[in-house]
């Protein structure tokens, strides 16, 4: 706990800090919120979020030396979804309970999402759905974009050396792809 305690006051940056914050610019960025029609709500954030730290822990999955680099990559969201919860307002006592669940619903995504890549493009399809689109219906071209973007960064991250992530990067493609504004 008192490393916990260290890490979320401490200013020092680290390679898994470096590594999530790359993970959140991608998530923000306007394209999936404009364009996929994601809601840029806490909850679509949430999500576009998990998506991305998905891809990436994914990717880290492949290769063993990793194993601490992803377990510290997820006490920084664990960590940031703590200091998101106190920004907006949540109560102290609250505040470890809702981590909780976003961290249970976190590793829930990852499964269905993991599922979703093995499965095919209609289980894709579906879990991204069911948690990028909770609040809302997409419709067909942006669903089949979305899966799209997912199978591609799944290759891009593959296809780069994971030594950079030792040194807090990764490096996304763009949401659109080359299709610009079809959407």
């Amino acid at each position: 706990m008192a490393s916990l305690l260290k890490k979320l006051f401490s200013g020092t940056s680290s390679p898994a800090r470096e590594l999530y914050r790359s993970i959140v610019a991608q998530s923000r960025r306007l394209e999936f919120f404009v364009e996929f029609g994601v809601p840029d709500t806490p909850t679509g954030r949430f999500e576009v979020l998990v998506l991305h730290l998905f891809l990436v822990m994914h990717r880290m999955c492949e290769e063993e030396e990793h194993a601490e680099l992803a377990r510290s990559l997820s006490e920084e969201a664990v960590l940031d979804f703590d200091r998101n919860m106190r920004e907006m307002g949540i109560g102290d006592l609250s505040v470890g309970r809702k981590v909780k669940s976003l961290a249970e619903g976190m590793y829930g995504r990852f499964g269905a999402y993991m599922d979703g890549l093995e499965g095919g493009d209609a289980e894709l399809s579906e879990a991204l759905r069911r948690n990028l689109f909770s609040e809302t219906t997409p419709s067909e071209e942006v669903v089949t974009a979305i899966v799209t973007y997912v199978k591609q960064e799944t290759l891009t991250l593959s296809s780069q050396s994971s030594s950079i992530w030792q040194d807090g990067l990764v490096k996304f493609g763009s949401p659109l792809g080359n299709k610009g504004n079809d959407l």
